[in-house]
């Protein structure tokens, strides 16, 4: 089964595992995939949106198989292009969308009035960077190499093989868009309620971020379970169990009259982290236009620091 199936998602041409010939040309393949990728960005009219609308309505099947539906679509991008991760930004681009307009409605409505353009592109900078990329980044990386390392199923009748990084990428922006709707939908459309210093907004806002990272590890199992060259996929479905943990010490630390409301945390960071900014950059004595930039007149946390 396995035969078909080259070098990084290439096709290859001979028996064995391969040499480093086969590597320098997978090296070489993925690289012009990543330009080619990148290069589309500029291109909108050649973005299947539609079709990126559809994959990310597929995402929100009732159960596993319908949801496994998007990984089809790339073993048929396998055996029509003979690469297994989208080669259409579209997807990507409809995310960073999405982060710009949950940024702006999250500041209007923890912020308020002290919501400026200079802290919009300051948290979705923060959120787009720092949440979606270089945490993409991270995460696909790791996966990646770890399935590469330890769950690629070697035979003597077809040649080396590895999960290509694009790909890798593709699985953490499917992950991304269903915790997406945990994190930034359903919990802003539940913030007058979870903000509240209760039992019950401290359950909901835990049950919250645990059903939003349990559904990133899931889709992301199903994405390397769809290459047939991987074994124990299962594998990527244990931090899940460490959620669950995670969320049963948040419980009983309610029962004991200790609430961790993660919504009131992840609250707390987006008001302190400008006036935090704000504050190091003083104490660095940075060129003047760079304290302007994040000062606000009524920055709380900034006054308390400098009183």
């Amino acid at each position: 089964m396995t035969g078909g199936y080259g070098v990084g998602g290439l096709s290859g041409g001979g028996g064995g595992h391969g040499g480093s010939g086969g590597y320098t040309r997978m090296v070489g393949a993925e690289g012009q995939w990543v330009t080619q990728y990148l290069r589309r960005l500029w291109a909108w009219e050649q973005m299947d949106f539609e079709s990126c609308f559809d994959q990310m309505a597929t995402l929100l099947g009732p159960s596993p198989s319908s949801m496994n539906k998007v990984y089809k679509l790339a073993k048929y991008r396998k055996k029509t292009k003979n690469q297994w991760a989208r080669d259409d930004p579209a997807f990507a681009l409809v995310q960073v969308g999405f982060l710009m307009v949950s940024t702006a409605a999250w500041g209007v409505a923890v912020l308020g009035s002290r919501f400026s353009l200079t802290k919009f592109v300051f948290f979705f900078l923060s959120d787009l960077v720092g949440y979606w990329l270089l945490g993409g980044v991270c995460l696909s990386g790791a996966c990646a190499s770890f399935a590469n390392q330890r769950l690629i199923e070697h035979s003597v009748h077809s040649v080396a093989q590895t999960v290509e990084w694009l790909y890798a990428f593709d699985i953490h922006c499917n992950a991304f868009f269903l915790s997406f709707l945990f994190t930034h939908v359903a919990q802003f459309l539940l913030l007058p309620f979870l903000l509240n210093d209760t039992f019950a907004a401290t359950l909901c806002s835990g049950a919250l971020w645990c059903a939003a990272l349990s559904a990133y590890f899931f889709v992301t199992h199903l994405g390397y379970r769809a290459l047939p060259f991987l074994k124990h996929t299962e594998l990527y479905l244990y931090p899940v169990a460490g959620l669950v943990l995670l969320y049963v010490i948040i419980i009983v630390l309610a029962f004991l009259g200790i609430r961790v409301n993660v919504t009131r945390v992840s609250e707390l960071v987006m008001c302190v982290c400008p006036s935090l900014a704000t504050f190091v950059l003083k104490k660095m004595s940075p060129p003047p236009f760079c304290i302007k930039l994040l000062t606000s007149p009524d920055d709380d946390f900034l006054l308390l620091w400098d009183s």
